[in-house]
């Protein structure tokens, strides 16, 4: 009897050892799980340009576009050249990544002249809608690029630099003065097309051309159109994948076609694309194929079409 007893001990024990082994094994799995799940999130390759608008010295508009999602929340520092603290809005990016906040002086004083920082600054994870911070991740763990900063918690961030001249010495200005501020203000505005104009061919590339990359996007003004502010897009890219050369020929063309029909319809600034293909697997120095695309109403028409991978 006794030693029956010792036999079923014995097995319930076995049982036991077993059943815990299997929930050890079950909790490391999981685990595992988790984290491979957390190292796969998608990161969000943040990008953030911004514009200001001066109204009579007395108003600056802080405007900016983006890909963060809607409702994030961003605070906009305003740093004047007067004062030792910076003025703060807190806003919430709207639908398409835009937002904007206008600062005044109280009892609309005009605003002193000299350099100006605009910086702006989302806030931190935990203090973002649940729907953000799935997007971001704990931490910001998720966000990427150059915008972004910080090693514990991750934030992404953007500068704008302007300068306001001295309301009381504007009407003193001589005729040469007024020209050289029409030039600027040119200038500056042109400036800020061909950022906008390279930013809206980097998301069309990156969130539609999985086998491709971007090696260099150059924006020029377009000196032979008879209107203002025209652009001439050079974007030189690298397909990726390995293929045959006649398939890279298809792959990029097809690519180069999509790229200018959006660019067209997205972005009237742009007057003339040119794409440049390099195609690693086949050539890792030469470009291999370049087409040609210019304005035509509001859709882009190929011009000229070059390879050597046919």
């Amino acid at each position: 009897m006794n030693l029956i007893k010792t036999f079923l001990f014995m097995i319930l024990c076995t049982l036991f050892l077993s059943a815990c082994g299997k929930t050890d094994n079950t909790s490391t799995s999981n685990s595992s799980k988790k984290e491979e799940i957390a190292e796969n999130k998608e990161k969000l390759n943040v990008k953030i340009t911004l514009n200001k608008k001066i109204k009579d010295n007395k108003k600056i508009l802080i405007s900016g576009k983006s890909n963060l999602p809607k409702e994030t929340k961003i605070n906009i520092y305003l740093d004047a050249p007067s004062s030792d603290q910076s003025d703060l809005a807190k806003v919430i990016v709207k639908e398409g990544g835009m937002f904007n906040y206008e600062f005044s002086n109280e009892e609309g004083e005009d605003f002193d002249g000299g350099k100006y920082i605009a910086y702006v600054e989302t806030s931190p994870e935990n203090l973002q809608t649940d729907h953000v911070k799935e997007i971001f991740g704990e931490d910001g763990a998720n966000l990427a690029g150059s915008n972004v900063s910080g090693e514990n918690s991750r934030v992404a961030t953007a500068e704008l630099n302007f300068k306001i001249n001295n309301s009381s010495k504007v009407k003193q200005k001589s005729k040469k003065d007024n020209a050289a501020e029409v030039t600027n203000k040119k200038d500056e505005e042109l400036s800020t097309l061909k950022s906008e104009a390279e930013y809206e061919i980097e998301s069309i590339v990156e969130d539609n051309y999985k086998t491709a990359s971007i090696e260099e996007i150059e924006i020029n003004e377009d000196m032979g159109s008879e209107k203002p502010n025209k652009l001439i897009a050079l974007v030189h890219l690298s397909f990726d994948a390995k293929n045959s050369a006649r398939t890279s020929y298809n792959m990029v063309e097809m690519y180069s076609d999509d790229l200018a029909a959006k660019i067209g319809s997205e972005n009237d600034t742009v007057n003339q694309i040119a794409v440049f293909w390099k195609v690693p697997y086949i050539d890792k120095h030469e470009t291999l194929a370049k087409f040609s695309y210019e304005r035509s109403g509001e859709h882009m028409i190929i011009t000229d079409k070059v390879s050597s991978l046919r």
